[in-house]
């Protein structure tokens, strides 16, 4: 993953042109122009070593956490970070009693990858469903 992430820059514009994303560039940036500046930007930020793991740990609000089940990293690692909010570490129980506390979950879409999966029904189902048990 992370050499792939390496080739995300200004180079990489002209490959990137078949791709829904500069579509939606395209469609909705203010220059779309800018379109290898935005790539730019976005290897750089994945060039940055990060660890999350105390943050998500403190997250109050119910948190949704969604993944295809062919996205960027394994589905072992949202269920990692699941388990950073107290998920995935007992039955649920017949009442959900055992769900994590705080209101969290995890969905792991089928059929899906990193790149189709927000425009996916079952990830507004999913998550509609999620913010109207709360």
């Amino acid at each position: 993953m992370l050499a792939q992430q390496a080739q995300v820059n200004a180079a990489a514009a002209e490959f990137m042109k078949d791709t829904p994303m500069y579509e939606l560039y395209q469609r909705i940036a203010p220059r779309p122009e800018d379109f290898p500046r935005l790539l730019e930007k976005m290897g750089a930020a994945m060039a940055q070593d990060f660890d999350f793991s105390d943050e998500v740990r403190s997250l109050q609000m119910p948190t949704l956490i969604v993944a295809a089940d062919a996205d960027m990293a394994p589905p072992s690692h949202y269920v990692e970070i699941f388990k950073l909010l107290d998920g995935g570490l007992r039955d649920g129980g017949w009442m959900g009693e055992g769900r994590p506390q705080g209101g969290h979950a995890l969905a792991i879409l089928p059929g899906l990858t990193h790149y189709n999966l927000f425009a996916s029904p079952l990830f507004t189902a999913a998550t509609l469903n999620f913010l109207d048990e709360r």
